[in-house]
């Protein structure tokens, strides 16, 4: 029964990044075939945004689930907020958070909101340094992530799927991040690749940035099923 799960699980995890990977693939074409745009189906189609969404509800839905199975009741997490049997609820709060905010584009709006007062109380327009708002929202996420994984360590550690699927979103997460600020205004890029050369990759940075996107909720989902498998010490 275990050695069924397991297969099971490594075919799932297969199934996922192959999906991931044929989606980038036929939106990049079908974008430059009828709009000469590597880009255009990321911006304008659904499946672009409706797929990293459900991968984050499915992540999301796993670890309420997996939590509901090993705490004793669900009034658990308000005698014990900090513990660590709670971690899979915390997990399945913050994955539920970031499936609404690529849905409904929410640390956008509150980047919009900043740029709004920051006009309003200091009357400072928008330029090149507040356009990174938006960037160091993400970051900060990410680096909340990191301290999640690190407070709640002893948990992921009898999980190392789980644990390694964690890390390596983060990482890509991190390398979106940077990818955002360099292209974000793109003056950095300007200086280092000519005008002309950035112009030319910009799209394809674009698709660089979704990708890395799109994978790292393949890792979240991937991490999420692994403690189902049951504990496994490195």
């Amino acid at each position: 029964m275990v050695k069924s799960r397991v297969w099971a699980f490594w075919f799932f995890s297969f199934v996922v990044f192959l999906v991931s990977a044929l989606l980038i693939s036929i939106l990049s074409f079908l974008g430059v075939y009828y709009y000469q745009s590597l880009e255009y189906y990321f911006h304008e189609g659904y499946l672009g945004t409706l797929y990293p969404v459900s991968l984050l509800a499915i992540s999301s839905l796993s670890c309420f689930l997996f939590h509901l199975r090993e705490t004793s009741s669900l009034t658990f997490i308000f005698k014990h907020p900090l513990s660590q049997k709670n971690t899979w609820l915390w997990c399945g709060f913050a994955f539920a958070y970031l499936s609404l905010d690529d849905l409904f584009e929410i640390h956008e709006k509150i980047d919009f909101k900043l740029h709004h007062w920051l006009d309003a109380l200091a009357k400072i327009k928008s330029n090149a340094v507040t356009d990174k708002l938006d960037d160091l929202i993400v970051a900060i996420v990410l680096a909340v992530a990191v301290w999640f994984l690190l407070r709640y360590r002893k948990t992921f550690a009898t999980y190392p799927i789980m644990q390694i699927s964690y890390a390596l979103a983060c990482f890509l997460v991190l390398l979106m991040v940077c990818l955002d600020f360099l292209t974000n205004g793109g003056t950095i890029l300007k200086l280092i690749l000519g005008r002309a050369l950035y112009s030319d990759l910009k799209s394809f940075l674009f698709v660089i940035e979704e990708s890395l996107k799109i994978f790292a909720c393949s890792f979240l989902v991937v991490g999420s099923f692994a403690p189902w498998l049951g504990k496994r010490h490195a």
